[in-house]
């Protein structure tokens, strides 16, 4: 009976992990209105447009918490939150910006649940995150890695402990258009955030880049 109810968490996570990875996803944020114009993005204190060439030290946070319920179950991942610097190199490969990772960090999850009237999980991992992408006309694009490692934790069941492990995942995050993930330039403190309803059941994948722009006023022609 233990065993079969070890499968059936592994099959969860295995959904989990499907459910993650699909692209038919919602944004929160709407996409930022690119247009023909090139002149997308935020208006600072100055009136100005801001653009890829405002910005520089980028940070990208992620903030996760996506849970699966399923016939008497309901387990959940807890991303902790955490950032990683980006490195944006201005004029290169035909975009405004090219934007990189400057180096991968690791974010650490808890794992946690019920199934059923007699079983919770207790578990943790870690997921290692990058990002890359570019900036053009004032709209940054991030393909967001997240690779998930093994969840090792515990089982109980009437008050009967057990070990418990479930495999981990790699995948990418490519945005409603397959181009990235989509921020906008934006001179606010709190950055922009960029949010997609999780499909395998409730919470939301949440992504803010947060930058330092330098706004130059704008002088009249002679």
């Amino acid at each position: 009976m233990k065993l079969k109810i070890f499968y059936r968490i592994l099959i969860f996570v295995v959904l989990l992990v499907l459910s993650t990875s699909c692209s038919a996803l919602s944004l929160v944020n709407p996409p930022p209105d690119t247009g023909d114009t090139g002149d997308a993005g935020d208006t600072g204190d100055t009136g100005e447009v801001l653009t890829c060439y405002h910005a520089t030290n980028y940070v990208l946070s992620f903030d996760h918490t996506l849970t699966v319920n399923h016939e008497g179950t309901s387990l959940t991942h807890i991303l902790k939150q955490g950032g990683i610097a980006l490195l944006s190199e201005a004029n290169s490969g035909g975009h405004d910006a090219i934007i990189t990772t400057a180096s991968p960090q690791t974010l650490s999850f808890e794992y946690m649940g019920v199934l059923g009237d007699s079983c919770s999980v207790d578990a943790a991992g870690t997921v290692n995150v990058s990002a890359e992408g570019y900036c053009d006309a004032g709209v940054v694009y991030l393909n967001i890695t997240e690779d998930w490692s093994k969840t090792e934790g515990s089982m109980t069941c009437d008050d009967t402990v057990m070990p418990f492990s479930a495999p981990g995942s790699a995948f990418t995050h490519s945005g409603a258009s397959g181009l990235g993930e989509e921020f906008l330039i934006t001179d606010d403190s709190a950055g922009y955030t960029t949010m997609r309803e999780f499909q395998g059941g409730e919470g939301y994948h949440s992504w803010t880049l947060t930058m330092d722009v330098d706004l130059v006023p704008l002088v009249p022609e002679d």
